[in-house]
């Protein structure tokens, strides 16, 4: 036999061996899961007060009584081009939808039965409010915005003129009765609306305050490390989580205006957090490198199982490293956990998968460290 011919003869023998090798694999290796949700342009949204989840896929809202549900329990038919759905809060959901009316986009409200509460732009409404960056207040009940006091902002919700132009502006707008109440203050910097007439408000200087209507300022908690966000809001477990200009999570009471946890990291910073079902905190973190933690709130150390070992586990590596290079936020990462089943669902390129985690925490206490 010749050189090339035994070249050859090992060439094909090396590529029977990979051939079979492959083979193997393909019979043993597990399959990614399909996604539970299918659909790149598939949007979720989940109810945190009753773990209900509302998925919109083409022009169809199908509402899931849970995502452990197999088949939606009701089905409406979106108008526009390319809706997206982008909250549910209490008995309402917030849209968005495009070239309706003539129009190039239109947000709009709507009951969990398809009924409309409001669309907008609305012409019988301001321009100032509400807007694209407006939201639903947390029980669902009304929209609520932020904005800069000026003269225009001024006239319309008839602030009085001793407020120093410039100065934060916190709106909110109830269904039932198209109630609107707003309230201005140069220390104002940012809010979430529990209720059309109860917001929790950042302060420019650091800090937080709830404001109730009638009743007026409930407490106020001042702060440091720059001006504050507010990054997740728990209604049932009373706990506010907001994010100081250093990137720590600071924990507080929203009865009390306690400090309940503080979360700050070597050498990373918060970019996201959310408050888990099960008292954990999750976090999304820049400094060496982009990560994401399941914090206890108690300790701040790392509890159970991780996003990174839990997505290994299900076969969905490559779907966490595709989010985890480009996000943000934690918009594309949901906690839907039942009372006995914690989970999340994390969206990829080929739509929204459930990723459910091993562990069952005990029944998490109050945390009791304070910063």
């Amino acid at each position: 036999m010749n050189a090339y011919g035994f070249r050859r003869v090992v060439q094909l023998t090396a590529a029977a061996a990979a051939a079979s090798v492959a083979a193997a694999w393909s019979q043993t290796a597990p399959a990614p899961p399909a996604p539970r949700f299918p659909g790149v342009a598939t949007t979720v949204a989940v109810n945190r007060s009753n773990g209900k989840v509302a998925v919109l896929a083409g022009e169809q809202l199908q509402l899931f009584d849970s995502v452990w549900t197999p088949s939606p329990s009701a089905r409406i038919e979106l108008p526009g081009k390319e809706p997206r759905i982008l909250e549910f809060c209490g008995p309402n959901l917030r849209y968005v939808t495009h070239g309706v009316q003539g129009m190039a986009q239109v947000f709009v409200a709507i009951t969990a039965d398809g009924r409309e509460r409001l669309a907008w732009p609305n012409s019988g409404l301001s321009e100032l409010f509400p807007t694209e960056a407006t939201r639903l207040t947390l029980d669902g009940k009304g929209l609520y915005g932020f904005l800069p006091l000026d003269p225009q902002a001024r006239e319309y919700f008839g602030l009085p003129g001793d407020i120093p132009t410039g100065a934060g502006v916190a709106v909110t707008f109830r269904f039932a009765g198209e109630k609107l109440l707003a309230r201005a203050s140069a220390a104002f910097a940012g809010v979430v609306a529990l209720s059309p007439d109860d917001m929790l408000l950042t302060l420019g200087g650091g800090g937080l305050m709830r404001y109730r209507s009638p009743g007026g300022v409930a407490w106020k908690r001042e702060g440091s490390g720059g001006t504050w966000r507010i990054a997740d809001v728990d209604l049932a477990g009373e706990v506010v989580a907001s994010i100081d200009g250093e990137g720590a999570v600071v924990g507080t009471r929203t009865e009390s205006g306690e400090p309940c946890f503080r979360c700050a990291l070597p050498a990373a910073r918060v970019l996201d957090a959310r408050l888990l079902r099960d008292s954990r905190l999750l976090v999304l973190l820049t400094g060496p490198e982009r990560r994401t933690a399941i914090l206890d709130t108690a300790s701040m150390k790392p509890a159970g199982e991780q996003p990174a070992e839990l997505c290994a586990r299900l076969e969905l590596t490559a779907v966490y490293e595709g989010w985890l290079r480009t996000a943000v936020s934690l918009a594309d990462f949901l906690d839907v956990s039942a009372p006995t089943t914690p989970g999340l669902l994390l969206r990829g390129a080929g739509g929204w998968y459930l990723v459910v985690r091993s562990d069952r925490p005990a029944a998490a206490g109050p945390a009791t460290e304070k910063p």
